[in-house]
């Protein structure tokens, strides 16, 4: 029956005239706003759909709707996927305590000005796109072994051209880069979370306790035990 009820409800609404604006008009509209053309914004408010009976519950749907769009749109064009979603997941919270539109209006302004200062940031990194499929790839699958032979058939390259590849343009091979996220990671984990230092180990996809000790060490030049005890400070997302 909801199955029906929503074919039904979407044919009414179609037959009552409703347009909403295309894919293409999307992408143009949140193009333009990671540009800097905040400007377009009246234009955004103007054309808002009824997403709920109330209008701030409606705004705040719309508001939400408006962070997931641009979280991808802005990870599709250069800006860091973890970060994105991060914020994504900051804004979507704030967007529930809102309580007028003066507030809503200016959550907005702030947030499309921190995507557009992401997408900024990532633009300024003068990577192939093949290097930035790899960096992508990397800070997505953290949580796994990163191998080279499984990041190249990925990105379709040749293990031994992506090495050379990504050795040239960002300045250290790919397993040493690997391991450079893995730690900051491990970090972050060590001094934020309640996880032991065998359940990280795990997570960051290190079969082997003493192993990950030793990268651990060798990094920070103190055992993971000592690392939580230092509290060395993090820098920010």
């Amino acid at each position: 029956m909801p199955k029906l009820q929503a074919k039904r409800e979407m044919k009414n609404i179609l037959i009552s005239g409703y347009e909403h604006y295309s894919r293409e008009e999307e992408r143009n509209l949140i193009g333009r706003l990671l540009k800097g053309d905040l400007q377009i914004l009246e234009a955004y408010s103007s054309t808002q759909f009824v997403l709920a009976p109330q209008p701030l519950r409606s705004t705040k749907n719309s508001l939400i709707c408006l962070v997931a769009v641009t979280c991808r749109y802005a990870a599709d064009i250069g800006a860091d996927d973890r970060r994105c979603f991060v914020l994504s997941d900051y804004y979507i919270n704030e967007i529930e305590k809102l309580e007028d539109s003066d507030q809503a209006r200016a959550l907005v302004k702030d947030l499309l000005t921190n995507y557009h200062d992401l997408v900024q940031q990532g633009m300024s990194k003068t990577y192939s796109l093949p290097i930035q499929r790899v960096i992508r790839y990397v800070y997505n699958h953290l949580y796994e072994p990163c191998r080279l032979e499984t990041i190249a058939a990925e990105v379709k390259l040749h293990p031994t051209y992506l090495s050379y590849l990504f050795k040239t343009e960002v300045g250290m091979n790919l397993t040493h880069y690997v391991r450079t996220q893995k730690m900051e990671e491990a970090r972050k984990l060590l001094l934020n979370t309640h996880y032991t230092v065998s359940q990280i180990a795990e997570m960051l996809g290190y079969n082997s306790l003493s192993y990950f000790s030793k990268v651990v060490s060798a990094y920070f030049n103190v055992s993971p035990s000592k690392l939580v005890l230092s509290g060395i400070e993090i820098e920010d997302l």
